[in-house]
């Protein structure tokens, strides 16, 4: 394993056989690299079979059991623990790169970005918002038993058509997934990632002026960016562009009543980098433009 940023890194050579894009194992097969956190150049699908423990992802640490279901992108540090007295889980792990399913996503490095390939929009999902964990009871949890069974059989068999086999048991299983996402989207929204969204939100009403995507608070988060979305509007009943720009609006308003600053100054001081689309924005908004604001703001 190299280093980065203090933490080591699990790289796909070390683990994929020759010439191949993907690897299955359990956990209980490569202790060497349990109870360390750690990166991976490689994106991981991870399923606890049995046991209890803790999964750490970045500064967040889920409780796990068996059922429990883990999304873990590129660059991204995480590790399985166990808990003195319990028994130690045992974790399926599918660790694989994207062009192992689609050329066209050679460059990929997040788990959201497999939704926009061809090959997985031919199975009719148009929209699919993942997100980064699950826990899976009954039924869910037998049929991502029963894939990652077959998965693992087939990789440790390697009997004629097994590469081929393994790349449509993993098409199985992202489907499956993304139908989890959705029902879990739909579902009420955890505490837990309500905090991610309420905190997010307290971030920006603090630094509304800086440069802020939100790419940049779902990577703080550790969840994909679409699944992101999705929450932050559930959460503040608006989208993250129109938030930012509320705040922003506001302040500008505040500006233009009580100071004498010049508006490109207050367009510039409150993140707007371009005149003609703060003039527009605030026309979105307010309905009128800043000089016609400041000049009624006190009558």
């Amino acid at each position: 394993m190299n280093s980065r940023n203090d933490f080591p890194i699990i790289e796909g050579a070390q683990l994929f056989r020759n010439n191949e894009l993907i690897y299955l194992n359990k956990s209980c097969e490569l202790i060497a690299y349990g109870g360390k956190m750690h990166k991976h150049d490689f994106l991981e699908i991870a399923y606890v079979l049995s046991g209890e423990g803790a999964h750490c992802v970045g500064d967040l640490t889920y409780e796990t059991i068996k059922g429990d279901l883990f999304i873990i992108n590129y660059d991204i540090p995480h590790g399985f623990f166990s808990i003195p007295g319990k028994e130690s889980p045992v974790v399926y792990n599918c660790v694989f790169r994207p062009e192992f399913l689609d050329l066209n996503l050679f460059s990929s490095v997040n788990f959201e970005d497999i939704s926009t390939s061809f090959l997985v929009k031919s199975l009719s999902l148009d929209e699919v918002c993942p997100n980064s964990d699950f826990k899976l009871v009954g039924a869910d949890q037998l049929e991502i038993e029963e894939i990652f069974s077959k998965m693992y059989r087939e990789y440790n068999a390697q009997k004629n058509g097994y590469y081929d086999l393994l790349r449509a048991y993993l098409i199985e299983l992202l489907v499956k997934i993304f139908r989890y996402s959705q029902k879990t989207l739909d579902n009420t929204i955890s505490s837990s990632n309500r905090k991610l969204v309420e905190e997010a939100m307290s971030y920006l009403r603090k630094n509304y002026m800086s440069d802020i995507t939100l790419k940049d608070l779902a990577l703080q988060s550790f969840i994909s960016i679409n699944y992101f979305s999705q929450l932050f509007k559930k959460v503040s009943g608006i989208n993250f562009t129109d938030y930012i720009q509320k705040l922003r609006i506001d302040e500008v308003c505040r500006l233009l009543r009580d100071t004498d600053m010049k508006i490109l100054d207050i367009a510039l001081q409150t993140g707007f980098k371009d005149i003609k689309f703060f003039y527009s924005v605030f026309k979105k908004h307010m309905g009128i433009t800043p000089g016609y604001f400041r000049r009624n703001a006190h009558k």
